[in-house]
């Protein structure tokens, strides 16, 4: 079997497919059912059972108030993980907002009476996004992103999101959506599962995905990036797989196998600095010893493909409810 190697991707989700290099058009569920560990990192392959762990998507969408269970409420209920997640915004007109969380305590019929008169995101917090800022979003905060945000999209592998606007759904969530206040969070907690971490750099700089946990997955940002790496042996330096130039927002997954990778920032123009996003995985359990797993109680996935899409109240062969 080829040595995998840096994959460009226009998003990073099961469905995605490479476009470089000899496993173009390839999804990503197929390439981690082929190098499992050499691409997600053994331990998060192990605990995650093969799934894609988190996803990575740029959108510019509006959204209905949206919240997701955490792990505890989601694997018992749906079969699948909560979501955490946070964002990170590119760019936002001056008059967009974002809401986060309730301004005041709320009680679960304060919540229910607010949906039905279409008052709920009054007792939202409301904040006008600016390039550059990130938001942490717990499970069960409920939020929503108004027209003219364009921003990255870091969340858990997970289908499982509840629009509270629809009162069907909001009943289902009530029993996990945050009634206390809160304040927005600007920073992920330490206990989070990934890492968002915004990197500038002006000369080249040299690092190990092995000796991380995990995969990395690299956002450009400013300029252009160039990611080369010489773990692929036989092929030229300039060939797809042991070179990316990354421009505009580009994505690349860099798997754990990658012993060393060399980021250079653009060459061009008056300021040669580059800036991207690095993202990769942190505080992953050691998955259970065989001997000690239960799967009725404890098998983290379903085996119904959950992390493809469907829709609201679509019910699998499973027999479990999944959501977009």
């Amino acid at each position: 079997m080829k040595k995998i190697y840096p994959l460009l991707l226009d998003s990073i989700t099961p469905e995605s497919t490479a476009s470089n290099g000899f496993l173009k058009d390839n999804s990503l569920d197929d390439l981690i059912e082929t190098y499992m560990g050499n691409l997600l990192g053994d331990n998060v392959f192990s605990f995650f059972q093969g799934n894609l762990p988190v996803t990575v998507q740029i959108k510019e969408q509006k959204t209905p108030i949206t919240v997701s269970p955490d792990d505890e409420t989601a694997l018992p209920r749906y079969g699948c993980w909560g979501k955490e997640r946070m964002l990170y915004i590119l760019s936002a007109d001056k008059d967009s907002s974002i809401w986060i969380g309730f301004s005041k305590t709320l009680s679960a019929t304060d919540i229910y009476e607010r949906c039905q008169e279409g008052t709920i995101l009054q007792a939202m917090n409301e904040i006008a996004p600016e390039e550059g800022e990130t938001f942490y979003i717990r499970p069960g905060v409920p939020f929503c992103i108004g027209s003219g945000v364009r921003y990255v999209d870091l969340s858990q592998n997970s289908p499982v999101e509840l629009n509270i606007e629809d009162l069907d759904q909001l009943v289902e969530a009530l029993d996990f959506i945050h009634l206390d206040s809160c304040n927005p969070e600007y920073v992920a907690p330490e206990s989070c599962l990934f890492r968002m971490e915004r990197v500038a750099i002006t000369k080249p700089q040299t690092i190990a995905p092995d000796q991380t946990e995990s995969f990395m997955a690299i956002v450009n940002l400013d300029n252009s990036t160039s990611l080369r790496t010489k773990d692929i042996r036989g092929l030229s330096d300039n060939s797809e797989e042991n070179f990316i130039n990354l421009t505009g927002n580009a994505i690349a997954l860099i798997p754990h196998d990658i012993s060393e990778l060399i980021i250079s920032p653009s060459q061009e123009g008056e300021n040669p600095a580059s800036s991207f996003l690095r993202i990769y995985m942190c505080n992953v359990p050691e998955p259970p010893k065989e001997e000690d797993e239960d799967k009725d109680e404890h098998d983290h996935h379903c085996g119904c493909d959950a992390h493809h899409h469907h829709s609201h109240h679509d019910d699998c062969d499973c027999g479990h409810n999944h959501y977009n």
